[in-house]
């Protein structure tokens, strides 16, 4: 395995619900690209889309060529299909990875989906095929995943997923929850023991800085 290479992968929930955070949304996301786009090592993003269906916008796209999200490539509308972008992402990336040689393989898998609701508009894929894929990704693969849930029990929702990792926030801190985002992904991938789930428990104005501390260190070093 490649020990500097990251997989990326992000699941975005644009339904109709969204409207209210949309510029928070596009805003906290184009933080969490920045932040990989200056980190050492290489990374491919994975970036699904889902309202009423999903839609794969980057599938294992180096991170440096992914463009920022704008109000022409992210607009809420239309219902929840949670599990089946969740299933597509698990299946395309799988896939992909399953058919690179060993020493290709990135060494770190990060999934993190958020969401405000609840699935309600899947046709492909059932909550169990969820379960036992995320389950096997994780203790077969080392795969790290965490749901988030806004305004709701992410742990419940994430436990009935198969989800180990789980966070709750407020749908007013999305843009604050996307750089703790950020912050937490950018310590797994560099392997830092800083990385917890006690991450998206600091402060906004403590992550802020820490964020802008990893990427004048990243400065620094080049």
């Amino acid at each position: 395995m490649k020990k500097d290479l990251c997989e990326l992968i992000v699941v975005i929930d644009e339904s109709g619900s969204m409207q209210r955070v949309t510029n928070d949304t596009i805003g906290g996301f184009n933080t969490f690209l920045d932040t990989h786009q200056n980190l050492p090592g290489t990374a491919n993003l994975t970036l699904i889309k889902f309202d009423t269906t999903y839609n794969i916008v980057y599938n294992g796209v180096n991170v440096k060529d992914v463009k920022p999200l704008d109000n022409t490539t992210y607009t809420p509308g239309g219902m929840t299909a949670l599990l089946d972008a969740v299933g597509r992402a698990i299946d395309e990336v799988g896939k992909r990875i399953d058919s690179l040689p060993k020493k290709q393989k990135p060494g770190k898998v990060i999934l993190m989906i958020i969401t405000d609701g609840e699935e309600n508009s899947s046709k492909e894929y059932k909550l169990q095929q969820i379960k036992e894929k995320m389950k096997s990704k994780q203790d077969m693969d080392k795969w790290e995943i965490v749901f988030l849930g806004a305004d709701q029990d992410a742990w419940q929702a994430a436990n009935a997923m198969g989800s180990k990792g789980a966070v709750n926030y407020s749908v007013v801190n999305t843009k604050g929850t996307w750089s703790k985002m950020a912050y937490f992904s950018a310590n797994s991938r560099s392997y830092s023991d800083k990385t917890s789930l006690d991450n998206f428990n600091l402060s906004d104005a403590d992550v802020d800085k820490e964020l802008q501390k990893i990427k004048t260190d990243n400065k620094n070093d080049k």
